[in-house]
């Protein structure tokens, strides 16, 4: 896995969601590791221990690429058995069965670099990633007219911002609290969640939106939320039968027309 063009970890992933997977940590060999953490042959890499006890939540955004499959289905749920049920079946490489002090260490180490990598996360619901809330825009009685009020732009804006269809920037969002002192921004925002973000967040398109994060100096979360919200715009110029192919196309036109625009 890699963020902002830098990798980050290794990890085996034991299953997939729409916008995240759930994965095991991979580190070096161990002295110190105790089952159920186990040792399984990487190719080009050699032995390397896995913490399936440590399994943690991963943003499909940070996958990078792919180096095996290490683990058929079978055995993959052989060692979930043996996280669940303590029962370590025979065909395992198990690291030894200890109790110690720098056993539990080695563990917490893993778990807190397990948390560190899953705390990188697109998309999410913080300013200049994240869409505003509907729900919450909703239930504060904030409909189009009220919020032009208190933003500084033009009203078919204001329009995309209740839909979700255009990202908040910094001025709109305290103008937005203003409104609703109450709150924070986390509060008023959320995560897009689309066929054309699930897209973006697929390992296929990771190259093309670091080339386009060298090219414009932003985050890599930052790239692909703009480029999440030039999809929408190209939905015009892009037409499939098919949900999936459709969302694709969008997302490689707005990516192909950002990197020319900025290239």
């Amino acid at each position: 896995m890699s963020t902002d063009g830098q990798d980050r970890g290794l990890v085996l992933i034991s299953a997939t969601r729409p916008m995240h997977v759930l994965a095991w940590p991979v580190t070096n060999p161990s002295a110190d590791a105790a089952a159920p953490a186990f040792t399984v042959e990487v190719p080009g890499l050699g032995p390397t221990t896995v913490w399936p006890d440590a399994e943690f939540g991963l943003s499909m955004a940070a996958l990078d690429r792919r180096l095996a499959q290490v683990l058929d289905d079978r055995t993959m749920r052989q060692v979930r058995w043996a996280v669940t049920e303590d029962d370590l079946g025979p065909d395992i490489a198990w690291c030894p069965q200890l109790e110690d002090p720098a056993a539990d260490r080695a563990f917490e180490a893993v778990c807190a670099q397990a948390w560190a990598l899953g705390g990188w996360v697109w998309p999410s619901a913080t300013t200049g990633i994240g869409v505003f809330d509907g729900d919450v825009l909703g239930k504060n009685h904030l409909d189009a007219e009220r919020l032009a009020q208190v933003l500084p732009t033009r009203p078919g804006r204001v329009s995309a911002l209740i839909r979700g269809t255009r990202i908040p920037t910094q001025e709109e969002v305290d103008a937005v609290l203003t409104l609703l002192p109450t709150l924070e921004a986390q509060d008023v925002l959320a995560p897009v969640a689309d066929d054309d973000a699930q897209v973006i967040a697929l390992p296929t398109f990771k190259g093309g939106l670091l080339e386009l994060m060298t090219q414009t100096g932003k985050t890599e979360q930052q790239v692909r939320t703009a480029v999440w919200e030039r999809s929408s715009q190209a939905a015009r110029q892009v037409t499939h039968a098919e949900p999936s192919e459709a969302a694709r196309a969008r997302v490689d036109f707005a990516l192909r027309q950002l990197m020319e625009e900025s290239g």
